[in-house]
């Protein structure tokens, strides 16, 4: 593919993913501007390529956290060493897999009981080695983590006497509110959860017990965590891909993520796309046309995608950029990805993470 850098994205074969650098320069200046004095984690599950982790590493972006071990290693192979797992680590396979990884990062995981604790204590003094562990609140996502107040205090003084792990703070992760359209119930409950993590942290704070950090929120909550006393971080990926989806949810930010294809077929009142749901994520809802809001999609098949459009109707074998309606799910759909500005091809990174569960 270097030898197509500079090239129009238009004479690429498609289907090809596609990264508009100048649109996504944008989303992450948006957020680095209303930091409001947080730090920012990004979150690599949006991303899984390690190319593109260079990239914000190049514009100042050194911390980064992960749902998976696979990510994880990605982000450790590029050169991060402030990587957290936002996830439970469960059996030795995977527990030796996080030791490993610290030789290259300082790596954190979360935990969510005392079943958690005790296998990383017992790991850890077999093979000489510790652990630095977050106890992940559930902030009203009902998934993972202790309720809040009294259930975490407790989880974390067993943290704090147990040998070979520290304890290195909080997590409260708020995904049940990251789509909600509804502006007023959203602040509502982000400010809920928000008080009950910190209300945890100054519980935690009065037994004596120091509490590095407490990290939150996503793309879809970012500016209320922002506004939060207690909160030290935020820990959203998507802003910088975004999607039609999400771009309902936080207008602020922009997709510079597509998915190039080409006209295959055409009849009155419709055309195909050579790209279907194998490569145009619909997880949330159904894609768009990117700039063509008179062209709508309908129908995604596996390799093919229908499109309502009146006349004129598309030439055989041209162009459209479609935006999909999920940038981490379609990022995981493909091997690589072209950097592009202006519409000129810059590069082309494999997406190591794609396509892996572990």
């Amino acid at each position: 593919m270097s030898g197509n850098q500079g090239a129009s994205i238009f004479d690429l074969d498609s289907p090809q993913l596609i990264i508009d650098l100048d649109i996504l320069d944008k989303n992450l200046g948006t957020i680095t501007n209303g930091l409001n004095g947080k730090k920012l984690r990004v979150h690599f599950k949006s991303l899984k390529c390690g190319g593109l982790v260079k990239y914000l590493m190049d514009k100042g972006c050194n911390s980064f956290l992960c749902a998976k071990l696979n990510e994880a290693e990605v982000l450790a192979d590029v050169g991060v060493k402030n990587i957290l797992i936002a996830n439970q680590i469960v059996g030795d396979l995977k527990i030796a897999r996080v030791d490993s990884l610290k030789t290259k990062a300082n790596v954190k995981i979360c935990i969510d009981c005392e079943e958690h604790l005790l296998a990383l204590t017992r790991f850890a003094q077999k093979f000489n080695t510790s652990f630095d562990v977050l106890a992940e609140v559930d902030i009203g996502m009902n998934r993972c983590g202790t309720l809040p107040g009294k259930p975490t205090l407790e989880l974390v003084k067993k943290i704090v006497v147990s040998k070979n792990i520290r304890f290195s703070g909080l997590q409260g992760y708020d995904g049940h509110l990251q789509l909600m359209l509804d502006r007023t119930e959203k602040t509502k409950k982000a400010f809920e959860g928000l008080a009950s993590l910190v209300d945890t942290r100054r519980m935690i704070e009065k037994e004596g017990i120091a509490v590095p950090l407490v990290t939150t929120a996503g793309t879809g909550t970012w500016e209320f965590a922002v506004q939060a006393e207690g909160i030290d971080e935020i820990q959203p990926g998507s802003f910088l891909l975004m999607d039609c989806i999400y771009n309902e949810v936080r207008p602020e930010f922009h997709p510079s993520l597509t998915v190039l294809s080409t006209v295959i077929s055409r009849r009155p009142g419709l055309y195909v796309l050579d790209a279907g749901s194998k490569a145009i994520s619909k997880d949330f809802g159904m894609p768009m046309v990117k700039g063509k809001p008179q062209e709508k999609i309908f129908k995604l098949a596996e390799e093919h995608t229908r499109v309502e459009c009146g006349n004129p109707l598309p030439e055989i074998g041209d162009k459209r950029e479609v935006v999909t309606a999920h940038c981490c799910a379609t990022m995981n759909l493909h091997r690589n990805v072209v950097a592009a500005r202006n519409g000129k091809v810059v590069d082309i990174w494999p997406i190591e993470a794609s396509g892996r569960y572990d």
